[in-house]
């Protein structure tokens, strides 16, 4: 019977290491396999090898590739809204925090190349199968809901649901958008600033918005 710890790996000269650092140690070898090979040629094998794990161990976190995958396609937006929640920082004014958080996305969403190498194939492998076109639109609505909720936190009951969704809807078509072109991007400085345009955009409709209230 296996065990929660490493132990029940085994191969030979193996440190043991508790059954959560083997869990996520196996997510995060398998968005490192998908973001280099893509789903098809992500095997159960090759994740466990990368994971340093055996495939017993894989199998006994997660039965199945579907499941893997979905697990960790779920971790990587955990992580990410984990991290802007916990960088973002009460702002004097809604202006201001509207700018700091749509910096903060731009550093995780946009800036961090191993982050849109995953979401750009994610996209690309989701147009040709079933199980990850599913993942992927419920990946995309949980980022649509932690946007809005991003954008309440700041602007508290001034901006109604309607603008806050429509505010959502654009933003992710900026990130999307700038997150194909990132990984070819010469001129970052340039780039930047073409996002900072952007958002000055978005902030100013919405601002708009909320004072025409």
């Amino acid at each position: 019977m296996l065990t929660s710890t490493a132990a029940a790996d085994e191969r030979v000269g193996v440190a043991e290491v508790t059954a959560g650092d083997a869990r996520q140690r196996i997510l995060q070898a398998t968005v490192q396999c998908f973001r280099a090979y893509g789903y098809e040629k992500s095997s159960m094998r090759l994740i466990a090898t990368t994971a340093g794990v055996s495939q017993t161990l894989l199998h006994y976190h997660f039965e199945t590739k579907e499941k893997l995958f979905d697990a960790a396609i779920n971790d990587v937006a955990k992580t990410l809204f984990a991290t802007a929640s916990a960088q973002l920082t009460h702002a004097a004014s809604v202006p201001d925090g509207l700018a700091d958080a749509a910096g903060l996305l731009y550093t995780l969403f946009i800036d961090n190349l191993d982050t849109v190498t995953f979401v750009v194939e994610f996209g690309a492998a989701a147009n040709h199968n079933d199980f990850l076109r599913s993942a992927y639109l419920e990946f995309r609505d949980a980022q649509r809901q932690q946007f809005a909720s991003l954008l309440q936190t700041i602007t508290g009951t001034d901006a109604q649901d309607d603008m806050i969704d429509e505010s959502v809807r654009l933003m992710e078509i900026v990130l999307l958008g700038m997150s194909m072109q990132r990984p070819f991007v010469t001129d970052a400085p340039r780039f930047r600033a073409d996002f900072d345009r952007f958002v000055l955009m978005l902030i100013t409709q919405l601002i708009e918005g909320m004072t025409s209230r």
